[in-house]
């Protein structure tokens, strides 16, 4: 039986200051050191490189992909299920699981509504002091 190897795609919006690269990478190496996955990147909706590409790059055979977004919008529920060759998702789905590019691809919700979340917010205000 084929030991199955999983692969992890962060997937942000993209942009031109580089801090906002800065913070997509820590959290890579982050988990990366988490030794989960065999492979973690990192993919962008409005800058290369872009998810489909990522995954093309990818030895790994399951591959999660997670949006860090807030929460749903036209980039979770149409634009990177399409790049993937995946149905739609609805606005409150979970995760939508197909093939792409010969690979099992499990597109995630977004973060936002992890109740975590709320400690960062909280984080933000009083931690910081």
């Amino acid at each position: 039986m084929r030991e199955i190897v999983r692969g992890l795609v962060l997937v942000g919006h993209g942009s031109r200051l580089p801090h906002y690269l800065e913070v997509m990478n820590y959290h890579k190496q982050r988990i990366e050191n988490m030794g989960l996955f065999s492979e973690v990147r990192i993919a962008f909706v409005y800058t290369k490189p872009h998810v489909d590409d990522v995954i093309r790059e990818m030895k790994s055979s399951e591959i999660y992909v997670v949006p860090v977004f807030i929460s749903h919008g036209v980039h979770t529920t149409k634009d990177i299920p399409e790049s993937l060759g995946l149905k739609r998702a609805e606005e409150h789905e979970e995760r939508i699981e197909g093939i792409f590019d010969g690979k099992k691809i499990v597109l995630c919700s977004p973060i936002g509504s992890d109740p975590l979340i709320t400690y960062a917010i909280l984080n933000s205000v009083f931690g910081k002091e």
